[in-house]
């Protein structure tokens, strides 16, 4: 199930149970962050491994604005360290950073 939340509510949303954050616009997505993920042989012999991905889209006025778009990930790579989450930002991308 697909959350999504504009950035003025980041600092209160609950992360815990979210598997991917996006930062989306009117026309460009880009996947800010990936959580590692636990499969059991029973999820994935039952193709069940999908059904509980949670996302969360951060609504951005423009996603390909970079000082925006460092802003949000400190805020994420801050709030995700507290709680322990692991994962990996832009696992699309071979840089670990948008700057």
């Amino acid at each position: 199930m697909d959350k999504i939340i504009t950035v003025d509510q980041l600092a209160t949303t609950d992360l815990g149970s979210i598997n991917e954050i996006w930062l989306g616009g009117t026309h460009t997505q880009l996947c800010l962050w990936r959580g590692e993920q636990v499969f059991t042989h029973e999820m994935l012999s039952e193709g069940t491994h999908d059904q509980n991905m949670r996302r969360l889209c951060l609504q951005l006025v423009d996603p390909d604005d970079h000082a925006a778009v460092a802003s949000v990930e400190l805020i994420v790579r801050q709030r995700l360290e507290k709680m322990g989450k692991k994962g990996e930002f832009y696992p699309a991308q071979e840089a670990d950073t948008y700057q």
